[in-house]
């Protein structure tokens, strides 16, 4: 492997190191494989009954099926009836399941690189587009009407995941400011084994919310059609300040973003993580230390919140819980970990829920 990382476990007491190549592991009672042992992925057939058998890499499939789903509006007078793209690798509803969720622009598709993995070890995806996102359009006008708040969001997910039929979620995956909708869901939804965060948005704004009056203020502004063009403007701008070019057919997508992170809680979301640190969710986190998206700090601050040890903390900060925390760390990669670290990133989530099931 060429890139360098760092991975960190605690489960329960017990903790101790050893080094496998290029990578530092902090581990107890439970064995975990090495990035070279992880060549061959896990399958869980063994543990769960009924799952498809281990598939060829040429037998793998990843459709998009569209549902309608009718969305709340968030002054409670009235739904919206959404036609939503929900991508799927149809392994079935006895295979373990993860459900994957977009960041603020792309599709489902992005998450091919991590579903050939997912799928060869026998794993359901699920990849819904929420309302505004990828092809699950919307009227520029029916943004407003919704709530796209972490709660507002997480609404939305359980609507469409029981218009769907997915009652259970082994691990929630999710990509950048979706972290925000995760951590809301993992928090207070009970159906949820463990979180997968990856290139995740933390407990405060990183520099392209920042001064985050200012994006508030932006994001009020876009409610008011007239001054649409000011808004367009700013949100070039602020692509720009993040290393970002938007390509012209995701546009469409920004106003949405936009709408997300001006209308973000900060407070309810750190309130959200330390839930889940209380309810000892097992989390999975990777970044990389070149994402000009967010600091590395931001997500230092998340990993802390979390209650995950330090690298110098051999002792965990709970003692005796039974709990799991898991730490990757790239030195290069950017913001798009599922796509170029799509490999490493699901192994280890698979190594993960190897340990759950």
């Amino acid at each position: 492997m060429e890139f360098r990382c760092i991975l960190s476990w605690s489960i329960v007491g017990g903790l101790g190191w050893r080094r496998a190549g290029k990578v530092l592991f902090r581990q107890s009672f439970c064995s975990v494989a090495s990035i070279s042992e992880l060549k061959n992925p896990v399958t869980f057939s063994k543990h769960v009954t009924n799952v498809p058998p281990r598939k060829n890499n040429n037998e793998l499939t990843w459709k998009c099926d569209k549902t309608v789903v009718n969305c709340r509006y968030k002054d409670g007078n009235g739904k919206l009836p959404v036609k939503v793209n929900v991508f799927d690798n149809h392994l079935g509803h006895n295979a373990p399941t993860v459900v994957m969720l977009l960041g603020l622009s792309g599709s489902g598709e992005d998450f091919r690189p991590m579903v050939d993995v997912f799928t060869s070890a026998g794993i359901r995806c699920i990849a819904p587009e929420l309302p505004g996102f990828g092809d699950s359009v919307i009227s520029r006008s029916d943004i407003y009407r919704l709530d796209f708040t972490s709660v507002g969001q997480s609404q939305m997910l359980i609507d469409i995941l029981r218009e769907i039929d997915i009652e259970r979620v082994d691990s929630l995956v999710a990509h950048s400011a979706a972290s925000w909708l995760a951590v809301r869901y993992g928090s207070t939804c009970q159906n949820v084994k463990s979180l997968s965060l990856i290139n995740p948005m933390s407990i405060r704004p990183n520099k392209a919310m920042r001064p985050y009056l200012w994006t508030k203020l932006v994001g009020a502004t876009a409610r008011n059609t007239s001054l649409w063009p000011i808004v367009d403007s700013y949100i070039e701008i602020g692509a720009r300040r993040s290393g970002f070019k938007i390509p012209s057919h995701e546009r469409r997508q920004m106003f949405v973003s936009l709408e997300t992170v001006s209308t973000v809680d900060f407070d309810l979301i750190t309130d959200d993580v330390k839930a889940l640190r209380e309810n000892r969710l097992p989390v999975f986190m990777a970044w990389s230390r070149n994402d000009k998206m967010i600091e590395e700090k931001l997500s230092r601050d998340l990993l802390n919140t979390l209650g995950m040890p330090t690298e110098n903390d051999v002792s965990g900060d709970h003692p005796g819980q039974n709990q799991l925390r898991k730490e990757l760390v790239f030195e290069s990669g950017g913001h798009a970990l599922h796509k170029k670290q799509a490999y490493s990133v699901s192994e280890h989530i698979i190594s993960m829920l190897s340990s759950l099931l």
